[in-house]
């Protein structure tokens, strides 16, 4: 048992020192390459831009960070872990695929310039953040933080790429993010667990902890709801 803590206790400040060092890389690399454009300034406060696309992007926000949030709660063991990871892989995704996003916009269609930030930027980092939340939806309990820390990084570069060939080069026609959201991060999330898992037996102490409870269980309808409620509001929009 001492065994195990001392290395829970290692994997703790790994994960912390890992963070430190992508949040600090993340905002050194805002500073240098990346602007407000033109439309988030406090000048063009009215421009139309902000005033069609903010409603959207403020639900789509909650249901990364609500909807999400609590819908991760639905094992009885990782409850509050699965909320707090959702928190921080929500914060990193959104900076890092605004990064990754613009950055493959200038390589697929050039020249290079500096990443410009508006409120379509957001949404469309939001939704880089809900395909890695489904996709840790079905590595929950299997990984260390850390792990999905890397996981997260290495997704969205995967994500973008995706995105960028399916819409921009084949065209297609994606209503609500079905394909290259919901589809690709359940895929994701289905490939890693079966890497990770393949020489882990059902029987494992850790496959016993992968049930819910009532408070689990409540918990996670929440989330549903708020999850429910927002596509619905997007839907209407």
């Amino acid at each position: 048992m001492s065994h195990e803590a001392d290395d829970q206790t290692v994997e703790r400040k790994l994960f912390a020192k890992a963070g430190g060092v992508c949040q600090t890389i993340l905002i050194a690399l805002f500073a240098i390459f990346v602007r407000y454009a033109e439309s988030a300034s406090a000048a063009a406060s009215a421009n139309s831009t902000i005033a069609t696309y903010y409603g959207f992007y403020q639900d789509v926000h909650v249901m990364i960070f609500i909807g999400f949030g609590f819908l991760m709660t639905f094992l009885r063991r990782y409850g509050y872990s699965a909320v707090s990871l959702n928190f921080l892989l929500g914060a990193f995704v959104i900076q890092w695929a605004i990064l990754v996003n613009g950055f493959l916009e200038q390589v697929f269609e050039g020249p290079f310039h500096l990443l410009r930030v508006d409120v379509t930027t957001l949404i469309t980092a939001d939704f880089a953040a809900g395909a890695v939340l489904i996709t840790f939806g079905a590595v929950i309990g299997h990984v260390t933080p850390l792990q999905t820390l890397f996981i997260a990084g290495m997704e969205v570069l995967f994500y973008a790429l995706n995105e960028r060939i399916g819409v921009h080069e084949i065209k297609a026609v994606d209503m609500g993010g079905s394909i290259f959201v919901h589809t690709f991060g359940a895929y994701f999330g289905l490939a890693c667990s079966k890497a990770l898992l393949k020489d882990r037996h059902p029987a494992d102490k850790e496959f016993a902890d992968q049930s819910a409870s009532y408070r689990s269980d409540l918990s996670s309808m929440i989330g549903t709801d708020r999850h429910t409620q927002t596509r619905h509001q997007r839907a209407c929009t």
